[in-house]
């Protein structure tokens, strides 16, 4: 298959490609959503060394578990991976199941996960198509007439395109694919080694330079922002409103009082006078 060719000789070396571990997968999964690689890599690294498995991370506070994982954003999803490690040391025996219609069924766990886990730790054709594999597979498998390709089409072609004994590399190789050639804007049609059977070659450009890019909200003073930043004030021992504001580089009350707020209401931290991450 030629996109398994050009893998193997342009293929990215990550460190989660290094194991079939759940554990390990799961952990760079939950990091890479909406998150870069090169900001995911190092976090990766020290996780692990911290907590190298469901049982060290289950044992791990959750200001320990928030403090490691700060600088990812999403904090949300670090939340949700420390319950996830007590469900499963307390109820599953320590491991994941192993089908996509159990997986989902787990809190933190949606379609992409669960497929992306069949794919990577158990080499078995999984539903782990993101937007990056569904541009893909719409450009390479729908010719440019056909104008409306739902999700759920995509979707069941990306299963039919999985080679035999070979889901962990083919889905590995489509992730590179979408970031080195086959990219949403000004795709390297050229260089692709798919061209001669890509049925649009290029002209399904989704996101091309010709139309106008959606603006997005600047990350910095973001509501976002402001949760990990109070975050990051609690996580180096301050515990009042006055003195975790007076420490953020950023002037907006208003935007303050409502990350915190929020951050209250979503059960991550307790106390009034004395704030303090909720355990």
């Amino acid at each position: 298959m030629k996109l398994l060719k050009w893998y193997a000789d342009e293929g990215r070396d990550l460190p989660w490609r290094r194991t079939k571990d759940p554990y390990k997968i799961l952990i760079s999964e939950i990091m890479l959503q909406q998150t870069q690689v090169d900001r995911v890599i190092p976090k990766y690294e020290t996780w692990l060394k911290t907590f190298p498995s469901w049982k060290t991370l289950a044992a791990g506070s959750r200001s320990d578990v928030l403090k490691l994982w700060s600088g990812l954003g999403y904090n949300n999803r670090a939340v949700r991976l420390h319950a996830l490690s007590k469900l499963v040391v307390e109820e599953l025996g320590g491991k994941l199941p192993v089908s996509e219609e159990e997986l989902v069924k787990l809190p933190g766990i949606g379609p992409y996960t669960a497929g992306a886990l069949m794919a990577f730790a158990h080499n078995k054709p999984g539903k782990c198509i993101d937007v990056n594999i569904e541009r893909i597979v719409k450009r390479y498998s729908f010719p440019k007439r056909k104008k409306e390709i739902t999700k759920k089409e995509a979707e069941e072609e990306f299963l039919f395109l999985f080679p035999k004994n070979k889901a962990t590399d083919f889905a590995n190789a489509l992730m590179d694919f979408g970031s080195m050639i086959c990219t949403a804007s000004n795709p390297k049609c050229d260089d692709c080694p798919l061209y001669d059977d890509c049925k649009s070659r290029g002209e399904r450009n989704e996101e091309s330079n010709e139309r106008v890019k959606k603006r997005q909200t600047t990350f910095l003073h973001s509501n976002r922002w402001w949760r990990g930043q109070i975050l990051k004030a609690l996580n180096q021992g301050l515990q009042t409103e006055k003195d975790i504001f007076a420490a953020i580089e950023g002037d907006d009350k208003k935007s303050f009082t409502a990350a915190l707020a929020q951050l209250r209401a979503e059960g991550l931290l307790s106390g009034s006078r004395r704030i303090s991450i909720r355990e």
